[in-house]
């Protein structure tokens, strides 16, 4: 405990000699990586599922809203923490400064094996699928048919797509924060364009938002796989080392993103109750094209593929730019190898992460077989927020006095218990309704512990970053 207490308030302890990543992004380019890393393949793959779990309009509209609760407790929890610790990293660093090294390691581990690089491919190959329906190509057709290796269209394009991003983003965090401003922004009023013209479409019922059977009794089902499509309400806190005046820009990008995230939502849930007959949602994966089917017609359909396909990408883009913060903190705090906090001395962008990130996604996008991954990487993660969020209590303990020009929770103690018994019932609902993804997840902590001694018994985990 006094080694905990000595690591919580002493902010003079020595540092590894490293580069640091430039403070140059703002509120709206902060908030922007939160919306675009929120807003990707769940929202348009996932309503189907929740309403065919729940049974009627009404309910699954208030998993969507309990949902936004968790989020929205979540990143006020993380506003006070980002202003507190205001380094990138997000909850590696966190981890690490409260819990000690094995926990930041844990999460950085969980992030690079599932959290980032299994979510980008699966979110590239996605957008190449849907990319496909736009111009009528067929996603599955084989671009490669060697020998054993087969390579489909969609999974090149993927990995194409990966690659290009990565490049990109390796020209710093002021470009990276304006493309990232330009899709949200293209995004949200696609999303506005689509919800509008939808509801004035005069094609559906709005009896749809009532009707339906009875609760089916998995709700917590459809909860476990809401919190995935709200997962992203933390990106602002990966990238805490490069925005300018933390203290102010967090806590407005964590909140304000979330929330316009949240609103979004719900107001495509209503346009998919509305567009689609009470008789006729089934579990399906293409529900944003079968309402704008319903809706507008073939030609709605692809434009709402279009949409979908944007919005994707810069879901993609905003975790290859986000991931790799990560990396960057746990070579700081010395655990990972050095060169994960090697940064371009033109750019100052953590590009060896940037690479080795692409590297391990590009090569998940090609095999095309890890939407396993992609269902306990959610379990994996809730448990290492749910540890960040429960920090706050160790911290406030231990500064009584309350640092000055700190974002405080609102509502503590009771937002963050909120937050730790939603995600923990929704866990242990995860593990009991589908125990194999989430004892996966499980078993990969088991084996980040053990990757931990091992590289630290090595000496792996203490050399010094190098400089470009």
């Amino acid at each position: 405990m006094t080694d905990r207490r000595r690591t919580l308030n002493d902010q003079s302890a020595p540092r590894l000699k490293i580069t640091v990543l430039r403070r140059a992004l703002g509120s709206w380019g902060a908030a922007a990586f939160v919306v675009t890393n929120m807003i990707g393949t769940g929202i348009f793959t996932i309503p189907a599922f929740v309403r065919s779990a729940t049974g009627n309009g009404l309910s699954a509209l208030t998993v969507w809203v309990v949902g936004a609760g968790i989020a929205l407790s979540g990143a006020l929890c993380y506003a006070e923490l980002a202003t507190r610790m205001p380094e990138a990293g997000g909850e590696c660093h966190y981890l690490t400064r409260v819990y000690g090294r094995l926990w930041g390691f844990l999460s950085g581990w969980i992030s690079f094996v599932v959290g980032f690089s299994a979510a980008i491919a699966a979110a590239a190959l996605g957008a190449s699928a849907y990319a496909g329906k736009v111009f009528g190509l067929n996603p599955d057709a084989l671009m490669i048919a060697a020998g054993g290796l087969k390579i489909t269209w969609a999974a090149g394009a993927a990995a194409l797509l990966i690659a290009l991003l990565s490049l990109f983003h390796t020209s710093g965090v002021r470009p990276s924060g304006r493309l990232q401003t330009m899709i949200a922004g293209a995004v949200i009023g696609a999303i506005i364009l689509f919800v509008v013209a939808g509801a004035s479409s005069n094609h559906g019922d709005w009896n749809g938002v009532l009707q339906g059977t009875r609760s089916s009794g998995t709700w917590w089902v459809a909860l476990i796989q809401v919190s995935f499509a709200y997962s992203g309400w933390n990106a602002a806190s990966y990238l805490a080392g490069e925005v300018v005046n933390p203290r102010r820009t967090l806590p407005r990008a964590l909140i304000g993103g979330t929330l316009a995230v949240a609103i979004l939502y719900l107001a495509l849930n209503v346009l998919f109750l509305y567009a689609i007959p009470a008789d006729s949602w089934k579990a399906m994966i293409e529900v944003g094209d079968e309402a704008a089917a319903r809706l507008f017609g073939t030609d709605g359909a692809k434009i709402v593929s279009s949409i979908i396909t944007l919005t994707i990408i810069g879901s993609v883009s905003a975790m290859v730019a986000s991931g790799p913060r990560v990396y960057y903190a746990m070579a700081r705090e010395g655990l990972a190898h050095s060169r994960f906090g090697h940064l371009s001395l033109r750019t100052g962008a953590p590009i060896i992460a940037i690479f080795a990130q692409a590297i391990v996604a590009m090569a998940l996008a090609l095999t095309g077989a890890f939407e396993a991954l992609v269902t306990y990487a959610g379990s994996a993660m809730s448990l290492f927020t749910g540890l960040a969020v429960a920090s706050l209590y160790l911290i406030r303990r231990h500064d009584p006095h309350h640092a000055p020009h700190v974002f405080r929770t609102p509502g503590y103690p009771i937002t963050p218990a909120i937050y730790l018994i939603l995600v923990l019932t929704a866990f242990i609902q995860s593990l009991k309704e589908r125990p194999l993804p989430t004892g996966a997840a499980l078993l990969t902590i088991i084996a980040g512990i053990g990757i931990y001694f091992i590289a630290q018994s090595r000496g792996w985990l203490n050399d010094a970053p190098g400089e470009e």
